[in-house]
């Protein structure tokens, strides 16, 4: 077993706190959180010692023994927490986003290649039977070459907090799910994306939580993103519908099941990947796999900046209407 720290334990970090409890791959080496009481009430929950929970990492990396740090705290507090880990030799998986600005994404990735430290992105989306049978369905040509893509995704969370005071909480906290998926599913990255942000009259977020997109992948495929925090009525699931047309026919991702249609009026359902985890589950294992075997994990820091940067160039995309490269983005870093 090896040991990990974990840094934020609200609401989130709970369930993962719960994970690692249940991991055969890890143990709790220690908890950190600066609010008091997100400490007590995972400690009491796992029965963490008192003299094991921290208010700041530099003193629990001082005081246990670890491997890894599992970075649970807003992206705001990722850099610092992050490089403080790597620096003391601990390898790191963060939550997503990787972090809060693309240039202390790309900090952090630089980072881990000069420490020589794992830092891997809980990207979980991609670790579910919906995304694993719809990626192996196309992969192994039963599709054909994909034409176009359309995603339509409707949730209307209250969350509260910080993510309610975000510029663009919908972009820049829940769309990087959907563009990693996509990134998955089809096996390329996002190129370009222009398209328009929505207040509606009734959103209850600072910050605009609509938008209506285009995508286009560096293999030419563009997708249709049609997405909102502020849905009224009936919703979608986490993961929206999706619908994939290629020369074969059309791939429908609905409900989290995945079906497979050549006709007008009829579709049949594709046979579900088997999973034994998923989510933070699989991203524990496949953390402590990429360790073990010393590879690099398939959401490294490196591989996800294409991702993250998907979602701040459509943030300057609607801010100056118009379409944006991922690359010019990265060019001016």
């Amino acid at each position: 077993m090896q040991r990990i720290i974990q840094a934020g334990l609200g609401a989130m970090g709970q369930g993962w706190a719960d994970c690692v409890a249940a991991s055969d791959k890890w143990e709790a080496a220690a908890y950190v959180d600066i609010n008091r009481r997100n400490l007590t009430a995972a400690a009491e929950r796992h029965g963490m010692p008192k003299n094991r929970c921290f208010r700041d990492l530099a003193t629990a990396l001082r005081s246990v023994e670890a491997d890894a740090l599992l970075d649970v705290t807003p992206q705001g507090a990722r850099r610092g927490l992050c490089m403080t880990a790597m620096d003391c030799g601990l390898d790191v998986l963060c939550e997503k986003p990787l972090a809060d600005t693309l240039d202390n994404a790309v900090a952090l990735a630089t980072h881990a290649q000069k420490t020589n430290r794992t830092l891997m992105v809980a990207q979980n989306y991609r670790y579910q039977p919906a995304v694993q049978t719809a990626k192996r369905f196309i992969a192994q040509g039963r599709l054909g070459r994909v034409g176009y893509v359309g995603v339509a995704f409707h949730k209307g969370p209250r969350f509260g907090g910080y993510r309610e005071q975000m510029p663009y909480p919908l972009l820049l906290d829940m769309s990087i799910h959907h563009f990693d998926m996509l990134r998955c599913i089809l096996g390329q990255d996002i190129a370009a994306v222009q398209g328009k942000s929505v207040s509606a009259p009734w959103n209850w977020n600072k910050g605009d939580a609509t938008v209506l997109a285009i995508l286009e992948t560096d293999g030419d495929v563009c997708v249709n993103y049609f997405a909102s925090w502020v849905s009224r009525g009936w919703e979608t699931d986490w993961n929206g519908n999706w619908r994939i047309e290629g020369e074969k026919g059309a791939l429908i991702i609905e409900n989290s099941d995945v079906y497979f249609s050549t006709k007008r009026a009829t579709r049949r359902k594709v046979s579900p990947v088997k999973m034994t985890k998923t989510h933070q589950a699989w991203l524990l294992d496949g953390f402590a796999a990429a360790l073990e075997k010393n590879l690099e994990p398939e959401t490294s820091a490196g591989n996800n900046l294409n991702s993250l940067t998907a979602t701040h160039a459509m943030v300057r995309a609607v801010q100056e209407q118009r379409m944006v490269l991922t690359q010019e983005l990265l060019e001016q870093r």
